[in-house]
C-alpha cells in the first residue's frame, strides 16, 4: 500500500468511492493524513476527502473516529458519506479513507485571534449548540476528548459545527490507551485533570463539559484563563490543577447567572460539573431567561 509520505495513489483511491469523485485542492496535511476539497461530479455537491495512514497500532482508533462522527446524529456535526474503514484488513501500512460532508467556514481560533471579547448572545449560542451535540454524544456513550477553538468550525451563518472525533472515547468499548500510561489523549489547556492524568474510571461526559467551559471563557476573555502567563506545558497543568475558573464580570449579565455557568462548565473540580448535559441545560435555560 502506498506510503503517504511517497504521495498515496489518489486515482486509486478515488476510484475506490462509490460515486464520481473530483478532488481540486489539498486543504490540510498534518502527521498520517492528508485532507483534500473535493466534488461530486454527478450532484455537483462538495464533500472532503480525508487520506490517513494507518498502522497495527492506530488502526482501531482511526476506525472508531469514523464510527463516532457516525454513530453521533446531529445537525452541526459534518456527515460521514462513505469511508473504507470497515472493508481493509489488519495490517500494517493500511491506507484509510472517508468521504465527508463539507463545511464553508473557518475556524473558532481564528475568529478568537480576529476578534476577541465575542458578543454575549454568540456565547451564549455557541453553549447551546455544544451541550446540544453533547447531549447526542452522552447518549451514544461518546466522550469526544478533544473540543477545543481548531475544532469547531464557524460558518458564514453564524453557526458551530464540531469536528474531528480522532480521539473520542466510546465507554462501551475497551480502551486503547494504556491504563498505566501517566497521560491520556488530550489537548493541554482545554483537557480536565481526570482526561490528562489518565484517570479512566472518572472520564465522562463532564470531561467535554470542561472544554466547553473554557472556550467559553475564551471567548469572553479574548485568552484562556488556564494557559495565561504560563510557559509550558508543565505550568498549564499546575494552574488547571491548582486554580479553578474565575467567575468572569461580562456585559448584561448583571445576576451573574452567564458567568457561573461558565465557572461550573469549566471547573478543574469535577465534582463542581453538571453532573450530566441535560442538567447543564437546565442551567443554560436560566441563563438565557436572566439575560433576556
Amino acid at each position: 500500500m502506498t506510503d503517504l509520505s511517497h504521495g498515496p495513489d489518489l486515482e486509486q483511491i478515488t476510484s475506490e468511492i462509490p460515486f464520481p469523485f473530483k478532488i481540486t485542492d489539498l486543504i490540510g496535511k498534518g502527521g498520517q493524513k492528508l485532507v483534500f476539497s473535493g466534488l461530486r461530479t454527478d450532484t455537483q455537491e462538495p464533500l472532503v476527502l480525508k487520506i490517513i495512514k494507518t498502522t497495527s497500532d492506530s488502526r482501531e482508533r482511526t476506525i472508531r473516529e469514523i464510527r463516532a462522527a457516525s454513530i453521533v446524529n446531529h445537525a452541526q456535526i459534518p456527515e460521514v458519506v462513505c469511508s473504507n474503514a470497515e472493508e481493509i484488513p489488519a495490517g500494517e501500512n493500511q491506507i484509510v479513507w472517508v468521504v465527508e460532508q463539507y463545511v464553508p467556514g473557518e475556524s473558532l481560533r481564528t475568529v478568537i485571534d480576529r476578534k476577541p471579547n465575542i458578543e454575549v448572545a454568540q456565547v451564549v449560542y455557541f453553549i447551546d449548540t455544544m451541550l446540544d451535540i453533547l447531549l447526542e454524544c452522552e447518549k451514544c456513550n461518546i466522550i469526544h476528548r478533544d473540543i477545543k477553538p481548531e475544532n469547531i468550525i464557524v460558518d458564514p451563518a453564524g453557526q458551530y459545527w464540531l469536528i474531528d472525533f480522532g480521539i473520542s472515547r466510546h465507554l462501551d468499548l475497551e480502551s486503547l490507551t494504556q491504563s498505566q500510561s501517566p497521560f491520556g489523549p488530550c489537548t493541554i489547556g482545554y483537557s480536565a485533570g481526570e482526561q490528562f492524568r489518565n484517570r479512566k474510571r472518572e472520564i465522562d461526559i463532564r470531561a467535554d463539559l470542561f472544554s466547553v467551559g473554557v472556550i467559553a471563557a475564551e471567548m469572553i476573555c479574548g485568552y484562556n484563563p488556564y494557559t495565561k502567563n504560563t510557559q509550558d506545558i508543565l505550568q498549564v497543568i499546575k494552574q488547571i490543577e491548582s486554580q479553578p475558573l474565575p467567575v468572569l464580570r461580562i456585559d448584561g449579565d448583571e445576576r451573574f447567572f452567564l458567568a457561573r455557568l461558565i465557572k461550573s462548565l469549566g471547573d478543574n473540580r469535577i465534582s463542581r460539573r453538571p453532573r450530566s448535559v441535560p442538567e447543564a441545560k437546565e442551567i443554560l435555560e436560566l441563563v438565557k431567561k436572566s439575560l433576556g
